[in-house]
């Protein structure tokens, strides 16, 4: 592991399952109060400056995932080029921590530099394959935040292994995010169904968007989605709509789904129900 990488300080333990999920269970409460009220809930204008963005890699480092990753971070940065730049900080998992939980590690500083981007993946391992948890990167996507907001978060893999805990606490971090502007894009590319399931109810419950992928036979449009977003960490909703290809469309069509309200959709016993049968698949 790159010297250029650090782990971030291990988070405070999670409350039991059933405190997280009340939490947010009251947050989407009071989203749902709001907008019977004529209160709708709505996300802040991108931040000014220069746009920064988090990429984290779940997949192994000999895998597609990992691959296309590298691949694609250079894309990145020349599409944002001409619009003034982008900022970006890496993320990947490394070995077992005492729990037996892959630990997180994202570089310490912001780079504008696709070239050394580049060689900290290169340099850098994943050793993912189990017990991965989307729920660290969202906590430290939020403590990133808290100097000026990240225009995206990006996260690519095929299996995470949240528990119901993990998971509500995953959710309220996203609904943070999505607070403070910054999007959050759910990228499962190869994997089962158990991490999909969570995905999707992740990025229902947050505004997140989720986009699944299978590396054998949607090579091109994982790569026509990956302009699109390009496009919108270089210049946010407008270099969306200006970018042809039909993955932006689709891109902006996530944009507009609200995160799922309690009381229009029964969020309470019944999908309790729903998100433990979901996350135990």
């Amino acid at each position: 592991m790159s010297n250029d990488l650090t782990k971030p300080k291990s988070p405070v333990p999670a409350a039991p399952a059933q405190d997280a999920g009340s939490r947010l269970k009251r947050d989407m409460l009071r989203t749902s109060i709001d907008r019977m009220f004529g209160k709708k809930e709505t996300e802040k204008p991108p931040a000014p400056g220069v746009p920064r963005v988090l990429l984290a890699v779940a997949n192994h480092e000999s895998s597609p995932g990992w691959g296309y990753a590298k691949g694609r971070v250079r894309w990145m940065f020349d599409t944002a080029a001409g619009a003034g730049g982008l900022l970006m900080k890496f993320g990947c998992w490394g070995p077992d921590n005492a729990r037996g939980v892959r630990r997180l590690r994202v570089t310490k500083h912001w780079t504008g530099d696709p070239g050394r981007m580049m060689g900290l993946m290169d340099r850098s391992s994943c050793d993912c394959g189990c017990f991965v948890h989307v729920r660290g990167l969202l906590q430290q996507a939020v403590k990133e935040n808290a100097d000026r907001p990240m225009r995206a978060v990006i996260i690519i893999g095929d299996a995470f292994h949240d528990s119901e805990e993990s998971l509500y606490e995953a959710a309220i971090f996203a609904r943070e995010l999505w607070r403070a502007g910054t999007r959050v894009f759910l990228i499962q590319h190869g994997g089962g169904p158990a991490t999909r399931h969570k995905l999707e109810w992740l990025a229902r419950v947050s505004g997140a968007v989720f986009l699944p992928f299978d590396p054998m036979t949607q090579e091109r449009q994982f790569l026509t989605m990956w302009e699109a977003i390009s496009a919108y960490a270089a210049g946010g909703e407008e270099a969306v709509r200006a970018t042809s290809g039909p993955a932006a469309p689709l891109l902006l069509e996530h944009f507009k789904q609200a995160s799922m309200p309690v009381i229009d959709e029964g969020v309470g016993a019944r999908e309790h129900v729903r998100v433990n049968r979901d996350i135990k698949k």
